[in-house]
């Protein structure tokens, strides 16, 4: 999982890099059973503030986040989590798009084990694709973890009034 600096776009040489990460994903979703298989919890959260550090020399941030409904599953608190992820707002790559503080979320959640900063109440995405963000009427996905010959097998947009079934049936 190496991280590669590169010179943005349209910047002559020695501007400002744009950080790039790319992850080789050991196993594919194309089904939300298969997602909750490797799940969990299913839950909706409204991020909060967030932490940035390293694990293994590789970027990483933590977000806090208040659980509004758990959908599926159990989770430590019943009311505030934290959610680590590979990568940086600022970075581009595969992996799944860093949480934006005050957004809404629908997430698969598997426990955060093994890594330097574990904790009872610290979660990953479930193979860094289930995450979708609320835009307007409809959940968006905003999961990494697309295959290299094609888009994501997941569903990019769920309808917000029955996304709660569809994920969980």
């Amino acid at each position: 999982m190496p991280t590669q600096m590169t010179p943005t776009p349209g910047r002559p040489s020695g501007g400002d890099p744009v950080r790039r990460l790319h992850v080789d994903y050991v196993k594919h979703y194309t089904t939300f059973a298969e997602l909750r298989a490797d799940s969990f919890a299913v839950v909706k959260v409204i991020a909060g503030e967030q932490v940035l550090g390293e694990i293994a020399r590789l970027p990483t941030t933590v977000t806090s986040a208040t659980v509004t409904k758990v959908l599926w599953g159990e989770v430590a608190s019943a009311t505030a989590i934290e959610i680590r992820q590979l990568g940086t707002a600022e970075m581009v790559g595969n992996m799944s798009k860093v949480l934006e503080p005050g957004a809404e979320y629908l997430v698969f959640l598997t426990p955060s084990t093994g890594a330097d900063d574990a904790a009872p109440n610290r979660y990953l995405i479930a193979g860094d694709v289930g995450v979708y963000q609320l835009q307007g009427d409809q959940y968006v996905l905003r999961g990494g973890d697309v295959p290299p010959k094609g888009a994501n097998s997941l569903p990019p947009k769920l309808q917000a009034t029955s996304a709660e079934a569809i994920v969980i049936s």
